[in-house]
């Protein structure tokens, strides 16, 4: 080959070209759940007594705190069931509807 030939195309083994045809996912598992306020307000997380440390567990329909709006009180429940890791939203801090203020490590994603 000179300096001015074009270089020829070398053709990869079958295998290759099968395996760069084909559609290849790759599996995700991903046990986090992100509980979200259900609508806009002040957040208000539920006292001690239900959720007090990491690691304790959140039942699916346990009620993790309350959103004061302009007209009443909405309870922020909890679809999951797993371990309580963490308040994504601070008490007292206004939040809008759909914002995460919970973060849960689900036990059967």
């Amino acid at each position: 080959m000179t300096l001015f030939e074009p270089p020829t195309r070398v053709e990869p083994p079958a295998e290759e070209v099968l395996m760069s045809e084909a559609v290849v996912a790759e599996d995700l598992f991903v046990p986090e759940r992100i509980v979200c306020a259900p609508a806009a307000g002040v957040f208000h997380p539920s006292p001690p007594a239900t959720i007090t440390t990491e690691g304790e567990v959140v039942y699916a329909g346990q009620v993790v705190g309350s959103i004061d709006g302009p007209s009443s009180s909405v309870e922020v429940v909890s679809p999951f069931t797993g371990f309580f890791m963490g308040m994504l939203a601070h008490t007292g801090e206004r939040v809008r509807t759909a914002q995460p203020v919970l973060w849960v490590r689900v036990t059967n994603p």
